[in-house]
């Protein structure tokens, strides 16, 4: 019987986890929507607006990342304290993600107008 509860209690703290987990990434998701829209309203620009979700996006993917492998290096290597590592991963997801979002919204920028330059003939 006991092992049966904590069976159950395994779950059910399983299922909450996950819950909460999906609720951040929904409200994260949510203010980067909702912040580049605003962005495009206020600038009267559709591309400031895209601009603004690309680097968002990036930024915060790319942090997340960062932390993850700076705390799996550190944990390998023994570096510094945890909370150095954190900080180094931080940093690095910043600057890696203003990169990787300007790279993307120029990608994007050249495919769109490729596309309608082929498909206006």
């Amino acid at each position: 019987m006991g092992s049966f509860v904590f069976l159950a209690l395994t779950v059910i703290s399983i299922l909450l986890g996950l819950l909460f987990v999906a609720t951040i990434i929904l409200l994260i998701s949510g203010g980067i929507i909702s912040t580049s829209v605003i962005v495009g309203i206020q600038q009267r620009s559709i591309t400031k607006g895209f601009k603004t979700l690309f680097l968002s996006s990036a930024i915060v993917g790319s942090t997340i990342v960062s932390v993850i492998f700076c705390i799996f290096l550190n944990a390998v290597y023994d570096w510094h304290s945890n909370n150095t590592a954190i900080l180094i991963g931080i940093g690095l997801g910043i600057v890696l993600g203003i990169g990787l979002g300007l790279l993307t919204f120029k990608a994007m920028t050249e495919l769109f107008r490729f596309l309608t330059n082929k498909y206006r003939k």
